[in-house]
């Protein structure tokens, strides 16, 4: 009762200084984080190695680059699941290209770095079933990338694709994972147990995973992103010319990052992307291209 011959504006005033410890106390052990974090960077021993993708605001929200060794999710509406899709090749292309002209260092051990003149995309797709479509090899090459450097496995059943991503992702001498998720209903501890194996084994073999699918609520991914289709009105007065794929970016998730949203174009040519100042959007016409391409046998592995 001793407590009862204390003023209330003490007991009130005292509350509010504990209050204002605990804030002090749990700044100044993030302050510590964000300084052990930088001292890392300093001394090497972020093990992160970051692909720029050429748009400054996309790789500051990033926090350098899209982060290879390490499993990402691509998600959008199945109606639109070619746009999931086209983004996932341009940073395929680009990836290569910068694998091309990297030199192996410390944060990449030479024996897991790939020789990009011999070393296959795994890709596999959604079943026909799913309603996506499948690879085409004309709109491969249309886009930069080879269908020769494409290794498809092909499984009608999503559960025996996202079961056989660990065992992929061990394998050393790729470029990239590419697993599609059509029509797979899991639990959130399903798809946090799977990324966590996959992350794993992605930084053990320094391979970057791409999971292509419909939206899905799960955490533990590098980065997570929406991607829709948008319009090109640079070129509408030729339309037979449009050759650039323009998406609507959302990166909802990234680790070390932050959430951004942004309207790119994808210029096949050059392998990069540009942003697109969204301001000048009057119109919502559909554009359409006629390609003769010589196309290149893709390889397809049935299991």
């Amino acid at each position: 009762m001793c407590g009862m011959s204390q003023p209330i504006s003490s007991v009130k005033a005292t509350g509010l200084k504990i209050y204002n410890q605990q804030i002090y106390n749990r700044k100044k052990e993030f302050d510590l984080t964000c300084l052990r974090h930088e001292l890392a960077l300093v001394a090497g021993h972020d093990r992160r190695v970051r692909l720029p993708l050429g748009i400054d605001s996309l790789d500051r929200a990033l926090a350098g680059g899209l982060a290879l060794g390490r499993v990402h999710l691509l998600s959008g509406a199945m109606q639109t699941h070619g746009a999931v899709s086209g983004f996932t090749i341009a940073l395929l292309c680009m990836l290569q290209d910068y694998l091309s002209v990297k030199k192996p260092n410390n944060n990449i051990q030479s024996i897991n770095y790939p020789n990009q003149n011999t070393s296959p995309i795994i890709w596999c797709p959604a079943s026909q079933r799913g309603g996506a479509g499948m690879l085409y090899g004309h709109g491969l090459v249309a886009a930069g990338l080879d269908p020769a450097r494409l290794l498809i496995v092909d499984t009608p059943s999503p559960s025996r694709r996202l079961a056989a991503l660990d065992d992929i992702l061990r394998t050393e001498g790729l470029t990239a994972v590419v697993i599609e998720y059509d029509g797979l209903q899991k639990s959130v501890d399903y798809w946090m147990r799977l990324t966590r194996r996959a992350q794993l084994a992605a930084e053990q073999s320094g391979t970057t995973a791409f999971l292509l699918g419909a939206p899905i609520a799960a955490s533990g991914f590098e980065t997570a992103w929406q991607i829709k289709p948008a319009p090109n009105f640079a070129m509408q007065p030729n339309p037979a010319l449009v050759l650039n794929s323009v998406w609507d970016l959302t990166l909802h998730r990234a680790r070390g990052g932050r959430p951004h949203i942004c309207r790119v174009s994808w210029h096949a040519d050059s392998a990069s992307l540009q942003a697109i100042d969204q301001t000048d959007i009057s119109s919502d016409k559909p554009v359409k291209a006629d390609l003769d391409i010589h196309v290149p046998a893709i390889h397809t592995l049935a299991i």
